[in-house]
């Protein structure tokens, strides 16, 4: 038998789960890939719309291993397919196949090696329940991922970089189907920090004693500053506040539910300020060490885990002091992607680098999940009426820090502690405060608020998503400064293009139901063949109609530097 696996730390683990040892192979990704025929390479011979209904074809990604698995493929009896648990890792199985059938003139004699977690006894255990065969509409649903950004990806970015040069010199200009909604939440929540205007408006707080806690209540904004002096004058001629409503009531906040990748990244990118795509890779590198399982998954609920061999393995680490092995009740979530636990710590890491920050937090969570408590607060809420004028309050204070206790990272400030109040009761003021603000334009989008909203918009997959902020700042489409993404001229410029063609070029809707095509592959629905045909035919019409826009842009301009002074023709955006 000879094992093949996606990285060496997994090939590692499984010659020591398994014994005797098998042979191995680590394969370093895809050691195949999608390409156009070599007539197809050639940019400017070649109209871009050709590559719509060019041919497509495999071609060798990583040569050294591609001459390694050749090698190795002729010495074994049978191929056992270790890759990672997922469509992608599906894939990167087939490709062995072909590269296999390729090598011996015939079809190998393969199974498949299943395992979320590479512990040895998960991976004994997959060793002892080996499948015959591998999942074929995750490698269908794979495969139509790849042709389709190859397809459209080719067409568009070629149709751009040779048509509209954006920017100086000769750079190409990129066009994904994901990354253009990534830039257009970058770009939506620019024009809306442009456009907005502040409006005054003030605000009347008065501090009230009640019981010799100082209790700050404030009207609603006024925006009408006569009527706002007119209320300070009011309210700085009474000396006591009566009490038109007072709740205290018991708020429960709820215990984490279990972590998938996109509550893992969204959480960790505010916490660390690493990026997306970091922070992936080394929760990749913790799962391939053996310290977490498998981090790329959409399950927030718990199937067949041993918590209880969960727990033992961190009651010797120092989150041991959180850990009641008697008692432990799992909260659970509503998603259950069929292929992957929620992510769990599998063994102790135990330094404090980047990876130790991504571990503590998957630990801290997992045992906040399993044998946590709900936090409790009291919510309360004051309505004063001060000489006829309304003012209010309302804060909150924990009873029971809960699971705060295990899982600290979001926890929220106490505001204030209020004594019972009763309708009627009269509270002395003790100052009064008219103040003038401006309403304030929303901040810009933080990495943590961009992942959220591709994850809303069903832009890419839990595999995928993580890598898209990172791309369109590789682009220049955008720039992170510290959290933070911001607009550049480029990707502005990219952006009304496009949009002033087809919104449906830069939003989410048109690139939702491709991934919407894509789950009914994987359900069996449809025919890889069949939605990639459907998937190309809505952005080859698009295509047409930015070509279209090109040329008139291209002719526009052309005219218009026949009809202009030398000294004005330089312009920043050349056609």
């Amino acid at each position: 038998m000879l094992v093949i696996t996606e990285k060496p730390s997994v090939a590692k683990n499984i010659r020591l789960a398994i014994k005797p040892p098998p042979p191995t192979l680590a394969l370093r990704g895809h050691i195949l890939e999608l390409d156009f025929p070599e007539q197809y390479s050639r940019w400017r011979s070649v109209d871009p719309r050709e590559l719509f209904n060019a041919p497509v074809k495999w071609t060798i990604r990583d040569q050294d291993t591609y001459k390694e698995l050749v090698k190795a493929v002729k010495k074994a009896g049978i191929l056992v397919l270790a890759t990672d648990n997922d469509p992608e890792g599906e894939l990167i199985a087939y490709e062995s196949i072909l590269v296999a059938k390729d090598s011996l003139g015939s079809m190998p004699k393969y199974c498949r090696m299943r395992f979320n977690t590479v512990t040895l006894s998960d991976l004994r255990h997959a060793w002892e329940n080996l499948e015959p065969d591998l999942k074929w509409n995750w490698v269908w649903k794979a495969l139509f991922r790849h042709k389709f950004d190859l397809i459209t990806g080719a067409a568009y970015t070629r149709l751009l970089t040779l048509s509209k040069k954006l920017g100086n010199g000769d750079s190409i200009i990129s066009w994904g189907s994901c990354q253009m909604p990534t830039l257009w939440f970058v770009y939506q929540r620019e024009m809306e920090i442009r456009n907005f205007k502040p409006e005054k408006y003030y605000v009347l707080s008065v501090v009230l004693n009640v019981h010799g806690v100082k209790v700050k209540v404030s009207s609603e904004p006024i925006k009408d500053s006569n009527k706002s002096r007119e209320a300070y004058a009011l309210a700085k001629t009474a000396k006591y506040a009566l009490v038109m409503d007072f709740q205290l009531i018991d708020e429960i906040e709820q215990k984490p539910l279990p972590t998938d990748t996109d509550s893992m990244l969204q959480d960790l990118s505010k916490i660390t300020g690493l990026s997306a795509a970091k922070i992936m890779s080394l929760a990749e590198s913790l799962y391939g060490d053996g310290y977490i399982s498998y981090p790329r998954t959409e399950t927030n609920m718990w199937l067949t885990t041993n918590h209880r061999s969960i727990l033992s393995m961190l009651s010797s680490t120092p989150l041991g002091k959180y850990i009641n092995m008697m008692n432990y009740s799992p909260r659970d979530g509503k998603k259950n992607d069929g292929a992957h636990p929620p992510i769990y710590p599998t063994a102790y890491y135990p330094w404090s680098d980047d990876k130790g920050k991504v571990w503590e937090y998957i630990a801290r969570r997992y045992i906040a999940n399993v044998v946590g408590k709900n936090a409790i607060l009291k919510k309360w809420r004051l309505r004063v009426d001060i000489n006829g004028l309304k003012l209010g309050a309302a804060g909150r204070y924990f009873v029971d820090e809960g699971f705060y206790q295990i899982f600290p990272y979001f926890k929220p400030k106490d505001t204030l502690w209020i004594p019972q109040l009763h309708i009627g009761e009269k509270l002395p003021i003790v100052e009064v405060k008219l103040e003038e603000k401006k309403t304030k334009p929303p901040p810009r989008l933080t990495e943590s608020e961009l992942l959220s909203l591709l994850e809303k918009h069903f832009i890419g997959t839990d595999a995928t998503r993580a890598d898209y902020p990172q791309i369109i700042v590789e682009r220049g489409y955008a720039e992170k400064k510290r959290k933070s993404f911001y607009l550049s001229d480029l990707g502005e410029a990219l952006v009304n293009l496009l949009k002033d063609v087809d919104e449906r070029l830069v939003t989410p809707d048109t690139r939702r139901y491709v991934e919407q095509l894509m789950g009914e592959v994987e359900l069996g629905r449809i025919s890889e063949e069949d939605a990639l045909k459907k998937a190309l035919k809505i952005y080859e019409n698009l295509f047409d109609k930015v070509s279209l826009k090109l040329k008139t842009m291209r002719d526009s301009v052309n005219t218009g530097i026949k009809n202009t002074p030398n000294s004005m023709k330089k312009s920043k955006f050349t056609f």
